[in-house]
């Protein structure tokens, strides 16, 4: 029977493949009743052939049977040999899009969402649920098996119909005349209720076994990602050999692995106790199937052909009986498996999306207000900010300094809505930018974080951000943040694909020059607002002071914000706001906070023997 969990599940994969893959399923079911017609060719024409060879018929009539028997049986596997080529180009389409689904939504998640460990767990879980047992292509290849078991039944269950069948001048004493009535059926009927019971028990432990398993190392699963892939990235090889640091890696792998392996053995022995009932029924099953016709047979009930057909007809009629309640029990695995998938595609977002577009003003003057803004993270009972007040007006230019923790990052995070504060208000010119249509309001921020990331794709899309560009713009952003020089030793210059990821002949950088793709990156997107969190922490000191020399014509009519621990970077700034244990301390103008002998000062002061 089917749960409701099941129905409910085959709804909605059928409806998804349908609109992913159009015609797979099609396919699919057409194929799997050739694969069932064809075993019931040769078991039909094989009993014929063998009953006129004993009965030593005419040679031509038996090769005519044979011959026909070839004919339908290569048709037959032929055809399904070419739908099946035809199917697999749709299988790997289907999965990529469902791979594809997996990442446009993990796209799509709050990025406040999306680094909870119970998020990265559900991601984890639906991919790995979406590659193995749980995917939807094992999951439409075993609601189409069972439209060929249903088949492989209802022609079963005609052939073993005749044996059933007393012979009107059989035995009318003794064995024999019990194997000729039909209520000897009962004999067979039995062992075939007893094994197919006994297998659905079995699998259905089995499979409980299996998710218990899986669900048990999510997490180890992930972890040993993690550290396994570590051995394979270039990029931080350098580190792991420089500080020693393959013990430790290799250590954590090894733990992981002992601890799966461990799980994976238990697993294994109880697996194995269950599994070896069914195969003892299965043995008493073919026993009792052989002896019963063979026994006809000597008492001359059926042909010695009937009998080799009725062997094999009563042996697939029992597989696909037990085969069915095993489909059952995989179908409901796998509904669990599935709806990992599910759970995870229906994640929503707790980011307000907002439908004001925001304003196009021909001053360019915005002005962004932080009304008692506190926040603090997930799982954490300290606050990260506290009662943050601060107003800051496109066109000017800003520093956030203080020392490590201080929330100056949280600060930028929540003014770009990656965070929601937890008490307060974030206001656009009055309005509350929850209000405000999320992408529209993305669009007034160019942002280089200290972490920032550039990927393995040419160089000129690493820039734009986007595979089709403006090359003069791109070109003139790169000359603006330094990195000219470079690319003109670059011999395939803006389609120079960088690292070798996904290409080997992928170009090495170095962390400025990267830095300096970043900042030209950030200009690129021509962002009213310009957010540079430690701008020139990995250039060298003439680069760095052409930067700063070049930093009012790159940001000239923009309003900029600079995270800086290099508090000499910060004097041309109109506004230094001050952070200190998640508050504002301090703002003003260089002059005036070092004339105020506060915590700026401080930082100045402890810097200062460095700018002499």
């Amino acid at each position: 029977m089917k749960t409701k969990k099941e129905k409910g599940t085959i709804k909605k994969v059928v409806s998804l493949v349908h609109k992913l893959t159009p015609g797979y399923l099609t396919l699919l079911v057409i194929i799997r009743i050739l694969a069932a017609t064809f075993p019931f060719v040769g078991i039909v024409f094989s009993s014929i052939i063998l009953d006129q060879l004993v009965q030593k018929q005419a040679f031509e009539l038996i090769m005519k049977n044979a011959l026909i028997m070839i004919a339908v049986g290569s048709t037959i596997m032929l055809t399904r040999w070419g739908l099946e080529a035809a199917n697999w180009v749709k299988k790997i389409e289907l999965s990529h899009k469902i791979s594809q689904m997996i990442c446009e939504k993990t796209f799509d998640i709050d990025y406040d969402v999306l680094e909870k460990h119970e998020t990265l767990d559900m991601i984890k879980k639906a991919k790995d649920g979406m590659n193995s047992s749980g995917s939807i292509r094992n999951f439409c290849d075993n609601l189409s098996s069972l439209i060929e078991k249903v088949i492989s039944i209802i022609y079963s269950a005609v052939i073993i119909a005749t044996l059933f069948i007393p012979k009107l001048f059989g035995p009318q004493k003794g064995f024999g005349f019990f194997l000729n009535q039909w209520y000897s059926a009962f004999i067979m009927l039995f062992v075939m209720v007893l094994h197919i019971v006994v297998s659905y028990f079995v699998n259905k432990k089995s499979a409980a076994l299996q998710m218990r398993f899986f669900e048990r190392n999510v997490s180890y699963n992930r972890y040993f990602t993690y550290w396994f892939n570590l051995v394979f990235d270039y990029s931080i090889g350098k580190y792991i050999r420089l500080y020693k640091m393959q013990k430790v890696i290799l250590s954590r792998v090894q733990q992981t692995n002992d601890t799966l392996e461990k799980e994976y053995k238990d697993w294994l022995n109880e697996n194995l106790k269950i599994t070896l009932i069914p195969i003892l029924t299965e043995f008493v099953l073919q026993l009792t199937s052989y002896a019963y016709v063979g026994l006809k047979a000597v008492f001359n009930l059926i042909s010695v052909g009937s009998s080799l057909k009725y062997v094999t007809a009563y042996k697939i009629l029992v597989e696909s009986i037990a085969s069915i309640s095993d489909t059952f029990v995989q179908m409901d695995v796998q509904s669990k498996y599935l709806s990992f998938f599910y759970d995870y595609m229906q994640i929503e977002n707790k980011r307000y999306e907002g439908t004001i577009p925001t304003e196009k003003r021909d001053d360019n003057i915005f002005e962004i207000e932080f009304r008692d803004v506190s926040f603090k993270y997930d799982n954490s009972e300290t606050y990260a900010l506290r009662h943050v007040n601060q107003k800051i007006t496109l066109g000017t230019k800003n520093a956030v300094v203080g020392k490590n923790g201080a929330g100056k990052t949280t600060f930028i995070k929540l003014l770009c809505r990656l965070y929601e504060p937890t008490e307060g208000q974030i206001l656009l010119n009055g309005v509350d930018i929850r209000y405000y249509d999320y992408k529209d309001y993305a669009r007034l921020f160019s942002i280089v974080f200290q972490d920032y990331n550039l990927f393995s794709f040419p160089l000129g899309e690493n820039v734009a951000a986007a595979v089709e560009y403006d090359k003069e713009r791109v070109l003139e952003c790169i000359d603006k943040a330094g990195f000219t020089d470079r690319l003109n030793r670059l011999e395939k210059g803006l389609e120079t694909n960088l690292y070798q990821y996904n290409d080997d002949n992928g170009v090495e950088i170095s962390g400025g020059e990267a830095q300096k793709l970043a900042i030209a990156r950030a200009l690129y997107k021509d962002a009213p607002f310009v957010i540079l969190d430690e701008p020139t922490s990995a250039l060298d000191p003439v680069a760095e002071f052409e930067i700063y020399q070049n930093f009012d014509n790159m940001v000239k009519g923009k309003t900029s914000i600079y995270i800086s621990h290099r508090m000499s970077s910060c004097r041309f700034c109109d506004n230094i706001i001050v952070f200190d244990e998640g508050k504002v301390v301090e703002q003003g103008s260089h002059e005036k906070l070092m004339a105020g002998g506060g915590l700026y000062s401080q930082l100045w002061n402890a810097q200062a023997q460095y700018y002499a």
